[in-house]
């Protein structure tokens, strides 16, 4: 059977499934706490209404023999729910720390390949009646807003919905295994492979005549490969970069702050929310490092993925993969004083959404992909392992969701690690909170309750900078 072009991995998804490795996992994740338990069977019939509303939740990942074309999608003949939803019993203390602790080796543990690039856990016995449902996602599946359309397919607006129907939707019956021969594979990753190289022709020949007809683009490619070194020669200084010292283990912890006060903070130092986040995250930074006797550390190479789609599709319109780009900026931590890095932070990301090599990450993630897995690899590792600090602010639904009749009283957002990097920050709004999720690389951040800690102060500082700016004349 031929490749369907259409199932190609796109340029960013296949980056993430080629940087994927059991130490630089490319996992996302979504810890939903409950109200109360929810039936086991309405639970299951609320995952299969997501899989067939998200047809990529059935497909996994093919290789070509010898790498000969890129990796497409296919629908796993052999899809099991029951292998994708889980089901445990909370232990300990049955509480919020609890949960956290026991859903970290889950996260940490890779997918198996073979299979859709997800899993659902639900956990129940909480001290107080309630319960929590622990959603991860392979990277290449979806960026953080793609996982909204998973998210809405899922829950409803209402408690009890009007219409729920019984019937499966899936079919209970497991399909066996079908595997084209070797010989039939080659063939047609050969021909795939003559198409693609066929379209590439076409697009670089349409590039070469976009630049002789509109030359003054060649200073914006200019600006772009310029900022792209830019960011490959930075060096932050920071002695974790120099360690051979670093792990596997995760650890994560969830917090949350009140979305109005985060708007009020915004309004009055005349920012935008990115800015105020990651004025927070630099002051909080800043005091851990100096915390760990490394004060000559002043700035941090940070990525800042930003989501391409229209607000139309931030929900359930929005489609799985990748729609995003990564703004890369240096992230001041070693000023201190609250309102000098929150002027600082937004200088900086002003100039950098300017700057046209923010929005290049597609294009080039797409051109990228005809090196070859070896290659692109290298690159995105050479890129990357410049990378101090990930920070993401997903765009989250700001109104009460249920799952199977329970109601959604928190939202974590999880992302992955960069490599030497203590943390990743990633956020998500839903109802009147910004929930805060950490990722921890627990070799090299094992204090990650006291940087918890630091984001907590550094929210009240900000706050406090911002009052005293509204007092002012």
């Amino acid at each position: 059977m031929a490749v369907d072009p259409s199932m190609r991995l796109a340029g960013e998804d296949l980056t993430f499934w080629w940087a994927d490795s059991p130490m630089q996992p490319t996992t996302m994740a979504m810890l939903l706490v409950l109200d109360r338990t929810p039936e086991w069977a309405r639970l299951r019939h609320a995952l299969e209404r997501a899989v067939v509303a998200v047809p990529r939740l059935r497909h996994r990942v093919v290789d070509a023999p010898l790498d000969v074309t890129l990796p497409h999608w296919v629908e796993d003949s052999t899809f099991d729910l029951e292998y994708h939803l889980r089901r445990h019993a909370l232990g300990g203390a049955r509480d919020l720390n609890e949960l956290f602790r026991q859903i970290a080796p889950a996260y940490e543990t890779p997918f198996d390949r073979s299979r859709p690039l997800w899993e659902a856990r639900l956990y129940e016995g909480f001290a107080d009646g309630g319960s929590a449902l622990f959603f991860k996602l392979h990277h290449a599946v979806a960026d953080g807003v793609g996982g909204n359309a998973i998210f809405g397919a899922m829950t409803d607006w209402d408690r009890e919905p009007p219409e729920e129907p019984d019937a499966p939707m899936l079919g209970g019956q497991k399909g066996p295994w079908r595997e084209p021969a070797l010989a039939r594979q080659l063939i047609d990753a050969v021909r795939d492979r003559v198409e693609l190289d066929l379209a590439r022709a076409r697009s670089v020949a349409q590039m070469v005549a976009d630049t002789v007809m509109h030359p003054s683009r060649v200073p914006e490619a200019l600006t772009i490969l310029k900022s792209l070194a830019e960011v490959v020669t930075f060096d932050s200084g920071s002695p974790l970069k120099q360690r051979d010292a670093f792990g596997r283990a995760r650890r994560l912890v969830g917090m949350d702050l009140p979305f109005e006060e985060v708007r009020r903070i915004r309004h009055a130092l005349h920012g935008s929310m990115i800015d105020v986040i990651l004025s927070i995250m630099a002051l909080a930074m800043g005091a851990w490092y100096r915390a760990q006797d490394m004060p000559q550390v002043q700035e941090l190479m940070t990525l800042v993925p930003v989501n391409l789609r229209r607000p139309e599709e931030w929900t359930e319109k929005a489609n799985v993969g990748n729609v995003a780009t990564g703004i890369l900026v240096p992230l001041p931590i070693g000023l201190g004083d609250p309102l000098a890095t929150f002027r600082e932070v937004r200088t900086r990301m002003e100039a950098k959404k300017a700057d046209p090599a923010s929005g290049a990450t597609p294009v080039l993630a797409e051109m990228l992909a005809v090196l070859g897995r070896q290659l692109v690899t290298w690159m995105g590792e050479a890129t990357f392992g410049a990378v101090d600090f990930i920070v993401t602010n997903v765009p989250g639904i700001l109104a009460t969701r249920y799952l199977a009749g329970a109601e959604i009283r928190a939202a974590y957002p999880f992302a992955p690690v960069a490599i030497k990097s203590p943390a990743s920050i990633a956020l998500y709004g839903y109802r009147d909170r910004l929930f805060i999720g950490i990722d921890a690389d627990e070799t090299v951040m094992p204090d990650v309750e006291e940087f918890q800690r630091m984001i907590a102060d550094a929210f009240t500082a900000l706050a406090a900078a911002a009052s005293r700016e509204e007092s002012r004349p």
